[in-house]
């Protein structure tokens, strides 16, 4: 009983962060709807990087205990005690439905740098959900896993789908699932990811979470991104590039606020980040400048700046948001800072957030 499944991360455009007090710990529960777009790699030949989970598991009666391995550079490393616990909330749920008490074997490999604040446990837990349900002859669609890749991982709901996504935080493990808004390309809108750092981040998201409601600020986030999951999915139907813009930037300067007051603060940021935050704003204005002067009836012979907009995760990376014709100039604008090719990665809109695959890695 084996099975592959492939995932892609996803980018949320409209942030959660922590999980709600009002209900159990293990169901993650979010504070808010999130909305994000799921995202493959375009150069990953320069990059080195490629946005995607490979991930295989095994059921036999021939495994006397659960194993779990994540490969890295033809390295097998095991998981430790706390990421099995990760893992088994999503399995044993899954074996739960099949009426399975078979052991297993998996195998993970991340394809890009793993807890780096790339999104990388979102991709890990959608095709472990995926891989799992296929393995035991399950028969359940991206909207019903969802459910269970978020036991794992909150963002990995958002991953089971291509596209852009919606994930209604609920109120329960039924209400709590993510669909998708619309389908890849139906929206006009690409990245460069300038990778300020490839290591391990000091505190994971699934550590940083728990202090959110700590923070002043917690409530007032809640009650905007609630507001902004409405606008921005119209925003995304209507192909409206600057309000999704305006509001992705916004939602990840109210979620690094709560990280930054909530007790003990948390600081996923350094000054390389902000140095691309500040181009980024800089390149924008320029753009604004001309638009506005042609608007005006005043010759202009070239265009001057980008409209592209910044969101930054739970770590220092960050995601310029671009129109896809706009891609080249946003690389320009990243070498021109000192951000070099090799530590960019393009990014699209994925067809497909998970999917079962022949391939396996053992």
């Amino acid at each position: 009983m084996r099975s592959s499944a492939f995932a892609h991360p996803n980018i949320a455009l409209v942030k959660y962060w922590g999980k709600s007090r009002d209900h159990p710990s293990h169901l993650n529960i979010p504070t808010n709807d999130s909305v994000s777009m799921t995202k493959e790699s375009i150069n990953t030949a320069e990059s080195g990087i490629d946005l995607i989970t490979h991930t295989t598991i095994d059921f036999s009666d021939q495994y006397d205990k659960d194993m779990g391995f994540l490969k890295s550079d033809d390295d097998l490393v095991p998981f430790t005690e706390i990421q099995m616990k990760r893992i088994l909330k999503v399995v044993d749920a899954l074996r739960k439905i099949a009426g399975s008490s078979l052991r297993f074997k998996m195998m993970s490999q991340n394809k890009f740098p793993t807890a780096a604040g790339l999104a990388s446990s979102s991709s890990a837990f959608a095709a472990l959900a995926t891989c799992v349900s296929n393995a035991l002859g399950l028969t359940l669609d991206n909207v019903e896993l969802s459910k269970y890749a978020r036991l794992g991982s909150g963002s990995a709901s958002r991953s089971l789908h291509g596209g852009f996504v919606c994930w209604n935080k609920g109120d329960s493990h039924d209400t709590s699932y993510a669909e998708q808004i619309c389908p890849c390309n139906e929206f006009n809108i690409s990245a460069v990811i300038a990778v300020i750092n490839r290591d391990e981040k000091a505190v994971s998201s699934d550590i940083g979470q728990e202090t959110a409601h700590t923070s002043v600020f917690n409530p007032v986030k809640i009650r905007e991104a609630q507001k902004q999951a409405v606008e921005i999915k119209k925003a995304i139907q209507n192909d409206d590039f600057t309000t999704v813009g305006q509001i992705s930037e916004k939602s990840c300067l109210y979620m690094h606020s709560v990280m930054m007051t909530s007790d003990p603060p948390l600081f996923y940021w350094n000054p390389n980040t902000l140095k691309v935050i500040k181009a980024v704003v800089a390149t924008r204005n320029q753009f604004l400048h001309t638009y506005k002067t042609i608007k005006k009836g005043i010759d202009q012979k070239e265009k001057d700046g980008i409209e592209c907009y910044f969101t930054v995760d739970a770590g220092p990376n960050i995601h310029c948001l671009c129109r896809t014709e706009d891609l080249d100039e946003v690389q320009l604008m990243l070498q021109g800072i000192g951000i070099p090719e090799k530590n960019t990665v393009r990014v699209r809109q994925a067809d497909y957030g998970s999917k079962v695959v022949d391939q396996h890695l053992f």
